[in-house]
């Protein structure tokens, strides 16, 4: 019954695949892609009617069975070379070459059937036949493999279904020819399930006719090396098993002897393939003769956009490493070494990747630095230990005398070179060429500019430093101007008022402040820290502030210059110190644009979450345009002797404590700067809520 059944179904499937055959040529466009598939469908509809119980003669669907694997040959051979553009072929051409001898020995095969007639002969040329089939087979699937993983993602849309008809066709073949060469016959089951993959295969055939052509295909070096890797292993099985089906038969002692050196052969392959110089021989071999260059540019940019970003978790620390590296993953060179240029002109150490090759104190003179930058040229320092040439006058004698170093490198952006890159050889040390020193020096320069870049960065940092540095000398700077005014205006008032024991007590307080406030100004100095700590740097705390206020201007208060109005006793949170000199340096700008005789006003106004200190004169005042533009402006400054950092400073210590300057001008009326800070109440409050 299961017999019926596999004969009916192998016949259901040829008429499948005749009915797909017709549709497709009534159905598409004419071309040579549409007559190959068609040819192809009818070799298979073929091909199952023959494989029927009894039908033909076994000789005859050896060759039935040629026929319909070189036309499905075409057919991929055909989606390779899609569009024209035959020049994708090249990387396939010897596997299509090698698969299609394959099936063309079948003819020899059924000669060969003829001649020898004794017993036991035509087993084991059907076996070979079967061993040829299966060759072809895995060969189909590493192409069919190579086509689809070679696509881009749009490509493989549109390849999708001829991709799964070639793998459902050739991965239940594998099963048939594998169980065929291994029993000598084939279960109805087994037929009945080949019938079954051939109407899968016949109606996603039919699918893919429907689509659009597939673009171009472009497999990588990766790819190819797999598959080539892929394709050395199954012949290598192949041939072991012929041999040993040969051997087998003859003898017992040849044939465990041809299973010893099956052993010896495939331990041997082994640890070839475990060479890493044998896997960059292999590697090159395959760049070499298989594609048009040498490198797949676009994989090594990513790769050494990669690299010099430091993505990978093995990838080493510093920049100046990692450009090493890069560069010397271009030619597989196991290690490197970075000379830049020092501040004398000479080449120094600068980093070493995976080699501690011994670099003298000064690897590269000037004058040979200086013929490098105009040469721009990669050397290649094989070449150089044989004959004389000009690199010999540029390349030190402590890098040509050690075998172990190979090439090297100039980095140069802008017509300045900013390092040289020292590459150990590696394992497997071809001759470099044109393609092997234009990459080398496209990724030098481009490892220049990462560099230069980053020198950069650390120039403008050092410039940062200084420029903290500075600003906060000019704040010191200020600070001790104010001192000097407040000594100055105590000098004055000692003159008239130094009889009186009040005074002198008052006198003792000032200058034991001022002596306080000088040893703040010099640990400000000292401590360098951030821009925000060096302007404020105290912890916040509840102060009144009217007794901050009489505190910074006790002298201005006693002489009559300053008039503080009543109120300031709800505290505000702020930084003492801190406010005592924007207060002092608000006061003394005051008193300094008030006409003679005038007074300056403090007063304390408040909101429910706010206190302020609020300094006001009736001098000539300020434009809104020098208010906005140029008021909060460093270094600049209306005053003769001005260094043009106060009002800058007292906004950013206001800042630092949580507040804001306010300020309120009208030329020939006066100004009013008003200090707004948190109360103490609020913040507290506020506090308690977050708690």
């Amino acid at each position: 019954m299961l017999a019926r059944l596999s004969t009916v179904s192998l016949a259901a499937a040829a008429l499948a695949c005749l009915l797909a055959a017709v549709a497709i040529w009534r159905g598409s466009r004419a071309g040579e892609h549409r007559a190959l598939v068609i040819a192809a469908l009818g070799a298979s509809a073929v091909h199952l009617l023959a494989s029927s119980p009894h039908a033909v003669d076994v000789r005859a669907l050896w060759l039935v069975t040629a026929l319909r694997n070189l036309a499905w040959l075409l057919v991929l051979r055909a989606q390779f070379a899609v569009d024209g553009r035959h020049a994708s072929l090249r990387p396939v051409r010897p596997v299509i070459a090698a698969l299609a001898l394959a099936e063309l020995l079948q003819v020899p095969l059924v000669v060969l059937s003829d001649m020898f007639t004794m017993p036991g002969a035509f087993l084991l040329i059907e076996r070979v036949s079967n061993i040829f089939h299966l060759l072809f087979v895995v060969g189909m699937l590493v192409l069919v493999h190579n086509l689809y993983i070679g696509a881009g993602a749009q490509q493989r849309l549109r390849l999708g279904a001829m991709a799964g008809a070639l793998v459902v066709a050739w991965g239940y073949e594998l099963n048939v020819f594998a169980i065929q060469y291994l029993s000598g016959r084939l279960p109805d089951a087994v037929v009945l399930g080949r019938a079954m993959a051939w109407t899968v295969v016949a109606t996603l055939v039919w699918m893919d006719a429907r689509r659009k052509p597939v673009p171009r295909f472009a497999p990588s070096r990766t790819v190819a090396f797999q598959s080539l890797s892929l394709l050395v292993i199954a012949l290598y099985l192949f041939a072991l098993f012929a041999v040993d089906g040969a051997l087998a038969h003859s003898d017992a002692g040849l044939g465990a002897l041809s299973r010893f050196g099956a052993v010896v052969m495939a331990v041997f392959v082994g640890a070839l393939l475990a060479s890493s110089g044998f896997r960059a021989w292999l590697r090159e071999a395959v760049a070499r003769n298989f594609f048009r260059h040498r490198y797949d540019y676009r994989a090594e940019w990513l790769r050494l956009s990669g690299t010099i970003a430091g993505s990978g978790p093995d990838e080493p620390s510093t920049l100046e490493q990692r450009a090493v590296q890069s560069l010397a993953d271009i030619v597989d060179s196991p290690s490197g070494l970075l000379l830049t240029p020092s501040e004398d002109g000479e080449m120094s150490l600068s980093a070493r990747w995976n080699w501690e090759l011994e670099v003298p104190a000064a690897p590269f003179p000037a004058p040979a630095l200086a013929l490098f930058a105009d040469d721009r040229s990669v050397v290649a320092l094989d070449g150089l230990r044989d004959r004389p040439g000009l690199h010999r006058q540029i390349v030190p004698g402590w890098l040509l005398g050690d075998r172990s170093v190979w090439a090297m490198v100039p980095l140069q952006v802008a017509d300045r070179i900013t390092g040289v890159v020292v590459l150990a050889r590696p394992v497997y040390a071809r001759r470099l060429d044109w393609e092997d020193f234009d990459m080398m020096r496209i990724v030098g320069q481009q490892l220049a500019a990462h560099l230069a870049e980053n020198a950069a960065q650390k120039q403008l940092l050092d410039a940062a430093r200084f420029d903290e540095f500075n600003r906060r000398m000019a704040f010191v700077m200020h600070d001790i101007k104010n001192l000097a005014s407040q000594l100055g205006l105590l000098v004055s008032n000692a003159e008239r008022h130094i009889e009186k024991p009040a005074f002198r007590a008052d006198m003792l307080v000032t200058l034991r402040s001022a002596t306080d406030r000088m040893e703040t100004l010099l640990g400000r100095l000292s401590n360098y820290r951030g821009s925000a700590q060096a302007i404020g740097g105290r912890a916040m705390e509840p102060l009144r502030p009217a007794d901050v206020v009489a505190k910074a201007l006790s002298l201005e208060i006693a002489s009559g210059l300053v008039i503080v109005h009543d109120g300031g006793t709800a505290p505000l949170l702020g930084d003492g110190e801190a406010l005592d000199r924007v207060i002092r340096h608000l006061a003394r700008n005051a008193i300094e644009a008030s006409a003679p005789g005038r007074t300056v006003e403090i007063r304390f106004p408040s909101t429910d979450r706010l206190a302020a200190i609020a300094v006001e004169d009736f001098g000539c005042g300020m434009s809104p345009e020098f208010v906005r533009s140029n008021l909060f402006k460093p270094f600049v400054s209306t005053k003769a002797d001005g260094f043009g950092i106060g009002a800058f400073e007292a906004r950013e210590l206001i800042r630092a404590m949580g507040g804001r300057l306010e300020v309120d001008s009208r030329v020939g009326h006066g100004s009013r700067f008003t200090i707004w800070l948190p109360r103490a109440e609020a913040a507290t409050g506020n506090d308690r809520k977050v708690a």
